[in-house]
């Protein structure tokens, strides 16, 4: 059945032959794409895992399985650590801030080949539901896209989550089971909780709505692009005028709003509501604020026309220091048993004083997996920082070398090894404050 439903998405989509990199947790869900795809074979498989680091040795234990698992099948196998940046986790939520850097780092192992993800039925039935609960309107319940414009493909979202159960079951293979997916705490899992008590037609009519949905986007895409009269720069998106409409006063604004703050996930059908009536300043997201000006509304980054001015600062493992240009402070300390921020690792006996400023012009950077140093600049393109906030960005600097571009990547020559070394973490808090006095 699962290998069937492969085949079919394969010949629907035009998918040849690879090679495809598929994103294996250790999970039911992962485990089971995995197997499945080398059973329907025909297909040059690469299996991929990101770990994360967040539940301490069961991480690890997740990465020891997946290793075994691709052991045992003769699976090539590309790993990479993701650890998250605490900024991130408190402007996007734990969930949000792994995702991001999950789809980085298997971009970054997969280069331009395709990358196979493991969502099923199941999935996307929760996604419409949560969508439906939080808003964001017909383009919200697309739900789960089959293939994504970046190469992102999920070929298992017509196959239930029993169905994957019962093919693990019958070759006899226990994937591996992460507790917070049981954490009430995370809406997903609230409602997969609340899911699980109704029948299989549920489910299919959930997950069909994603798919009625975008069938008939293109019809409204049509009708927003004809309504779309704006100058659009990096960092902002002038609105020169706008329809009588409320739907695509508000369809526009969520577009510019995903364009400007790709990763925004907390715009509700209420704050589109809102924002669409605006007549003065008004905070959009932690990043976007709206703004009318003569007869024009503007959707702006915040803070995207002052840039930040040169800052240095010294700072000694055990203390903080507080960074006015950036309304940022950051805090060094050795490293504790569950880090929960981003590590450096630093021979052993080394003398941890750090250097905390912001780009200089010639600054190279050693990137994850690398042999040689890169501009930093070009680290900067490739990540796709906007260029307005690459000055705002705090390096970590250790005896004139750049270990930690702050929210966007460790160095090579600082990363966690495993080796005897001193591990230190680096905690980043922005005045929030701040930011909201900005926007008011």
């Amino acid at each position: 059945m699962i290998v069937e439903a492969i085949r079919r998405f394969f010949a629907l989509h035009g998918i040849g032959s690879g090679p495809i990199f598929v994103a294996v947790s250790g999970g039911v869900d992962s485990t089971a794409l995995l197997l499945a795809l080398l059973e329907m074979g025909g297909v040059e498989l690469i299996a991929a895992h990101v770990n994360h680091h967040l539940r301490g040795a069961e991480s690890d234990d997740d990465e020891a399985y997946v290793r075994e698992l691709c052991a045992r099948y003769d699976i090539p196998l590309r790993v990479a650590d993701g650890y998250l940046d605490s900024e991130a986790i408190r402007h996007r939520g734990i969930e949000a801030a792994a995702r991001e850097v999950r789809h980085r780092k298997l971009r970054d192992i997969a280069g331009t080949n395709l990358i196979a993800t493991a969502h099923q039925k199941n999935d996307q039935a929760e996604t419409v539901l949560m969508r439906l609960m939080t808003g964001g309107g017909i383009a919200a319940l697309r739900g789960i896209h089959p293939v994504r414009g970046d190469g992102v493909i999920r070929p298992l979202l017509e196959v239930t989550r029993p169905e994957i159960e019962e093919f693990l079951a019958g070759r006899k293979v226990t994937p591996r089971f992460d507790r917070s997916n049981a954490d009430p705490r995370f809406l997903r899992n609230r409602v997969r909780a609340l899911l699980r008590e109704f029948d299989a037609g549920v489910i299919d009519n959930l997950a069909a709505i994603a798919g009625q949905a975008r069938q008939q986007w293109p019809l409204l895409e049509r009708a927003i692009d004809d309504a779309e009269d704006v100058a659009v720069t990096e960092a902002e998106t002038r609105f020169r005028s706008m329809p009588e409409d409320d739907w695509l006063r508000q369809a526009l604004l969520l577009r510019h709003i995903r364009r400007l703050d790709p990763g925004a996930r907390d715009v509700s059908a209420a704050d589109l509501t809102r924002l669409a009536s605006a007549t003065k300043r008004t905070s959009v997201t932690k990043s976007l604020e709206l703004l009318p000006e003569g007869d024009q509304i503007v959707l702006r980054r915040r803070g995207s026309d002052e840039p930040a001015p040169q800052f240095e600062v010294e700072i000694h493992a055990g203390t903080e220091v507080y960074i006015p240009a950036i309304e940022t402070t950051i805090r060094i300390y050795p490293a504790t048993q569950q880090p929960s921020n981003q590590l450096i690792q630093l021979p052993p006996g080394a003398l941890p004083h750090f250097t905390i400023r912001n780009r200089r012009e010639g600054d190279r950077f050693r990137p994850l997996g690398m042999a040689h140093d890169k501009k930093l600049k070009d680290l900067l393109i490739d990540r796709k920082i906007a260029a307005s906030s690459r000055d705002r960005i705090p390096l970590v600097v250790w005896q004139g070398t750049i270990a930690w571009v702050a929210g966007v990547e460790v160095s090579e020559l600082f990363k966690v090894t495993g080796q005897a070394a001193d591990l230190y973490e680096v905690a980043i808090e922005q005045d929030h404050e701040s930011v909201q006095r900005q926007g008011d």
